[in-house]
C-alpha cells in the first residue's frame, strides 16, 4: 500500500489517517442506518468500513463478516 502524503495547511495527512477516519465515519453511519431499518445501506456502509480498516492496516477479521451476515438475517 502506498502511503501518500496529502498536504493540508502546514500539516501532512497520511493516506492511512484518511482510511482510519473513513472507517470511523462508516461505522457510525452504518449504526445509524441499521437503527432506522435501512439494513442494506447499513450493510454496505459496514463493508466500506471493513475495506477502510484493511487499507489503514487496522484489524479487519474475515470471520467478523460471517458474524455480520448472520446478524443481517435476524429478525427483531
Amino acid at each position: 500500500m502506498r502511503n501518500n502524503q496529502l498536504p493540508k495547511n502546514d500539516r501532512t495527512i497520511e493516506t492511512r489517517d484518511v482510511a482510519e477516519y473513513c472507517a470511523k465515519m462508516c461505522s457510525e453511519l452504518s449504526d445509524m442506518a441499521r437503527s432506522h431499518r435501512l439494513d442494506l445501506l447499513g450493510y454496505m456502509l459496514l463493508m466500506a468500513q471493513k475495506e477502510a480498516e484493511a487499507q489503514s492496516g487496522g484489524s479487519s477479521n474475515p470471520d467478523e463478516v460471517d458474524d455480520l451476515n448472520a446478524d443481517m438475517t435476524k429478525t427483531d
